[in-house]
């Protein structure tokens, strides 16, 4: 029987999403392919299933690839598939998603992925050359294919890990110290931010209708200080000495649309 985790309910992939895919067959290992979900089904005891469609192969058909797979002489299943990773920019050119931020040039023992014949293939950096170009050694057998290649800067993207339960993080470069090659830039200040303005806007409206009066501004209005709460009283004292002050005169604002009206009443006997 299938287990609970390896089932498609707790995945967040549905049909029509674009994603990236891995493979086990020889030739491709530790590859990563972009491909699109035309089809999700179950088959045999519940093994999970999705009919991809290779972006960058054109000509190619569509392929069945099992979801969760063991490579030979393993016991434990590995997700196959994962999203599509956060765009990569400089720290500079943040913009309204997450995004992966590169620190600075490469270095000896990142981890990365190189974009060569139309997938990414992961390995690390083993020299970095003033050109703009560095030589990375592919993932060993069987992880990947092995070997050593000249790759360009511009070819080259940070590694990251993908799982259910974190989302993708930046593993450690291989250079013996704990470091990170680029980092994750999310929403989560922005997000508090685009918050914390709702909450203000509402505290704005609700004392606009305690007040009862939008042409009457208070300092409370703009700050929750005592102070501000203060300047507001004596305010409101000055106000209330004016209209005494011109009741006291039998004095009537000569605006047609006032609603003060001074009277005299007799004395009580």
């Amino acid at each position: 029987m299938q287990r609970p985790e390896m089932s498609q309910i707790n995945l967040p992939f549905k049909v029509g999403d674009t994603i990236e895919a891995r493979s086990f067959e020889l030739g491709f290992r530790g590859a990563w392919f972009r491909c699109k979900i035309t089809k999700i089904f179950s088959k045999g005891r519940g093994a999970l299933f999705y009919d991809l469609k290779y972006l960058d192969f054109t000509d190619e058909g569509i392929h069945t690839t099992k979801v969760f797979q063991k490579r030979q002489g393993e016991k434990e299943s590995i997700l196959m598939v994962r999203p599509i990773g956060p765009r990569q920019c400089h720290e500079n050119e943040v913009g309204g998603e997450e995004v992966i931020v590169v620190n600075g040039l490469w270095k000896v023992g990142d981890l990365v992925d190189w974009w060569e014949d139309d997938c990414y293939w992961s390995g690390t950096v083993l020299e970095v050359r003033d050109d703009e170009t560095v030589k990375i050694e592919l993932l060993p057998k069987p992880y990947g294919e092995g070997g050593s290649y000249d790759a360009k800067f511009k070819d080259l993207r940070p590694s990251l890990e993908w799982s259910l339960e974190d989302g993708w993080i930046v593993p450690f470069s291989k250079d013996g110290e704990k470091r990170q090659c680029a980092k994750l830039m999310k929403l989560q200040n922005e997000v508090k931010g685009a918050e914390e303005t709702r909450e203000e806007e509402e505290k704005l409206r609700t004392t606009k209708k305690l007040v009862g009066d939008e042409d009457l501004v208070l300092n409370i209005m703009e700050s929750e200080s005592i102070e501000a709460a203060v300047m507001d009283l004596e305010e409101q004292v000055v106000r209330i000495e004016w209209i005494k002050g011109m009741l006291s005169l039998n004095v009537v604002p000569t605006s047609e649309n006032s609603t003060w009206i001074c009277e005299d009443y007799p004395p009580s006997s």
